[in-house]
């Protein structure tokens, strides 16, 4: 008898487990996440721009312009994603996504608009 409680509580914390983090995402939810893996790259190629602006030159300044420009770009993405979203789940995505971005615009200094 006491197996038996321990295989049910056992099954019960899987289940919880499986729903709360390993079920698959919903395509809306898939398509938050491509908008946060290129919001993520362009902030990676952003940030190594900056780096190599310490030897100053116009080549590390126009590589600083395009990441920008690719993080603006990741921005409009979301912004028209979130308009379109049905799913809770992703809309709560695209939300923090937001917050993540604004973030990283307000400590580098970047115009939200």
């Amino acid at each position: 008898m006491k197996g038996l409680v321990w295989i049910l509580i056992l099954g019960a914390v899987g289940y919880f487990g499986y729903t709360k983090y390993v079920k698959p995402l919903t395509s809306e939810e898939k398509e938050v996440q491509a908008v946060e893996n290129k919001f993520d790259a362009a902030v990676e190629e952003y940030l190594q721009a900056v780096r190599q602006a310490g030897g100053l030159g116009m080549a590390s300044i126009s590589d600083a312009d395009a990441a920008i420009g690719k993080v603006r770009s990741t921005k409009d993405a979301l912004l028209n994603l979130k308009r379109r979203l049905k799913d809770e789940a992703a809309i709560q995505k695209a939300n923090d996504l937001e917050a993540k971005m604004r973030n990283f615009y307000s400590k580098n200094e970047l115009i939200w608009f």
